[in-house]
């Protein structure tokens, strides 16, 4: 009887301490993440308007220069688990390649988690394009694909085909380059690139 009286007393403390936790996680989620969020988010728009204004090393704020106001890479250390946390990331790395910091960029952009398809496929080509602009090909090969192939669309898909169809065409892999023009010209017929697509191809033709 004892001894069972403290398996109850066990299964109860146990409970106790389950529901304890979940209430914990609730609080933690409603007032501290939530507050953070909203702080986060006004931040945000600081950074995004020189962003948009194109003062890029103002909207990072690396240097800190200014106490009234964040930047990208203050919210990223500040508020990492925020929404406007993660976003930072994905602006950090458009910044950091504006300047020329494509190491940087890579590393923000890779960091970032994308749940949009669309943003998902941008963040792959900014890495192909920084890829690309370290002259590593090969990478940048494989990141403009995965950009096009995230989720077939109208905006991003003929774009990175397009992208990796012009890398290829100047590493003179002219039958890639060709089946990825094709493939957009068949497929994705409104591209905005469309008669630059129909003069590779006719180039292309004459050389093979």
């Amino acid at each position: 009887m004892v001894k069972s009286n403290k398996k109850y007393v066990i299964i109860y403390s146990c409970i106790i301490t389950v529901i304890a936790l979940v209430f914990g996680i609730l609080y933690y989620e409603k007032f501290f993440i939530h507050s953070h969020e909203k702080k986060a988010l006004l931040e945000l728009t600081y950074a995004q308007k020189y962003l948009s204004q194109g003062e890029i090393n103002n909207a990072l704020n690396k240097k800190k220069t200014k106490i009234n106001y964040l930047g990208f890479l203050g919210i990223i250390s500040k508020y990492p688990f925020t929404k406007a946390g993660n976003i930072s990331k994905f602006y950090a790395g458009i910044c950091y390649y504006k300047l020329g910091n494509y190491k940087e960029s890579i590393k923000m952009m890779e960091s970032f988690s994308a749940k949009d398809d669309i943003l998902f496929s941008i963040k792959y080509g900014f890495i192909g394009d920084a890829f690309s602009q370290m002259r590593y090909k090969e990478k940048a090969l494989i990141y403009y694909i995965k950009a096009a192939k995230v989720k077939e669309n109208e905006l991003t898909t003929p774009l990175y085909y397009y992208k990796a169809a012009l890398l290829n065409f100047y590493m003179k892999r002219y039958k890639k380059s060709k089946y990825l023009l094709e493939k957009i010209e068949i497929y994705y017929p409104s591209f905005l690139y469309k008669k630059n697509v129909e003069k590779y191809i006719m180039f292309i033709n004459n050389k093979l």
